[in-house]
């Protein structure tokens, strides 16, 4: 049985193991070429901190899974309108997924959504066949806008958009 997850704002300590986290978790899926330049862009957790929020899950002392959250209209931010809160990146150890780090990321992106003055929605982008992502999210209540889908510009594969109100 896993220990309990903690979560907490990132700070600089954490970008190694972020970045590792975040490309390890890509990796595991299967669905980037291994020699992809979006590795190179999703390990730069320097350049997305300076940029955006980030949250870090925790068992033991030992990161496991982290977060981007984006506000509308700065560098990171790709689907978010005005009033609403992007998640990005949100990315569990392949050692760790599935025992509910992802999940309670995901709360916490929500939770603070809620406090935000301005924000009445949390939106985010998947793969569109990434089936365990979509499921995780369509339990935490968010819903499936496909008018908002659109594709990766450099391979065409679809990115599905979800947004749940907060």
């Amino acid at each position: 049985m896993p220990t309990e997850t903690s979560v907490r704002t990132a700070t600089a300590a954490d970008h190694a193991e972020i970045s590792r986290v975040t490309v390890a978790s890509y990796r595991a899926t299967g669905y980037f070429d291994p020699d992809s330049t979006y590795f190179d862009f999703i390990a730069d957790t320097g350049d997305r901190a300076a940029h955006s929020e980030l949250l870090v899950a925790e068992r033991d002392g030992t990161v496991v899974a982290a977060v981007t959250m984006i506000r509308f209209g700065t560098k990171y931010a790709d689907i978010c309108r005005e009033d609403e809160l992007e998640m990005r990146m949100l990315a569990v150890d392949p050692e760790t997924q599935r025992t509910g780090a992802g999940r309670t990321l995901v709360r916490a992106v929500v939770e603070h959504a809620e406090s935000l003055d301005g924000v009445g929605k949390v939106a985010l982008t998947t793969g569109g066949v990434w089936k365990p992502a979509r499921a995780l999210y369509e339990s935490e209540g968010f819903a499936h806008v496909p008018e908002r889908d659109w594709f990766v510009p450099s391979n065409g594969a679809p990115l599905v958009v979800y947004t749940k109100e907060v």
